[in-house]
This record gives C-alpha cells, structure tokens and sequence, in this order.
C-alpha cells in the first residue's frame, strides 16, 4: 500500500506509531468542534484509519446547544483550534477508551514543537480541565 500524502516528510521530533495507546503518528484532517477533531492516524504497516477523538481530560463550550453566550463561545474555542491545529496538521496521538462513553476514544495530541493541545485550549480560556 501506498502512504497517503500527509504522511511525506513527518517531522523526527514526532515518534513512530507504538502499541496500543500510542503514540500514533497523525495529521490533522477536519475540527468537530473546540475539542474534537478527525484525524488520519498512521498505525503501522502501511495501514491507517480515519477516525474521530475527542481531546481527553478537557471540555470545550458547546457550539449547538445551550445558550447563546455558550454556543458564542464554542465557536470562539472551535476557531481557536483551527488556528492552533489547522488541517494537514502533523501531529502525535495517545489515545485510551473513554470511560464513559462506549465505543468512543479520547485521546492527547502533541505538536511537533512539543506543545500539548489541550493544555494550550485550557490556557487560552477556550477550554476548561474537566479530571477525566
């Protein structure tokens, strides 16, 4: 099989895929909202998925549902990922089983400079820790 286009030239400091869980090597592809994103995830073998994460352990403002001021925000948080993470993003992916909820995966993403993206959603106000 032939290795998609986004995986060309994957930048060193980003470590090849692992085991369950990551890290996974993956390039951002599209924003569900301040905290979720699809992404293509490289899991070895010439093999990849296209799927969905959830960012784990923070919780973005609702952008369809809620108030208006809330929904304001979701959009503000949704934006601001865009710009931290836009399309043909490389990047590094954990993920686990959320707990919660059956069948979806949460996970954490690293950016080749190192930066966490939950933690850079937390301290821009656009995104608060929720322990999970």
């Amino acid at each position: 099989m032939r290795r998609p286009l986004e995986f060309e030239d994957f930048p060193e400091s980003l470590a090849e895929a692992a085991p369950y869980g990551g890290p996974y090597r993956a390039v951002v592809r599209h924003h569900v909202d301040g905290d979720t994103l699809d992404l293509l995830v490289s899991l070895g073998f010439n093999a990849y998925a296209y799927t969905t994460i959830r960012l784990a352990s923070v919780d973005a403002p609702e952008m369809f549902s809620g108030p208006p001021d809330e929904r304001e925000r979701g959009q503000a948080s949704k934006a601001f990922l865009e710009a931290l993470a836009p399309p043909g993003t490389k990047c590094l992916l954990r993920t686990d089983r959320d707990k919660t909820t059956f069948g979806r995966y949460v996970g954490s993403l690293l950016l080749a400079d190192g930066r966490d993206v939950a933690s850079d959603l937390v301290a821009a106000n656009m995104a608060e820790w929720s322990g999970g």
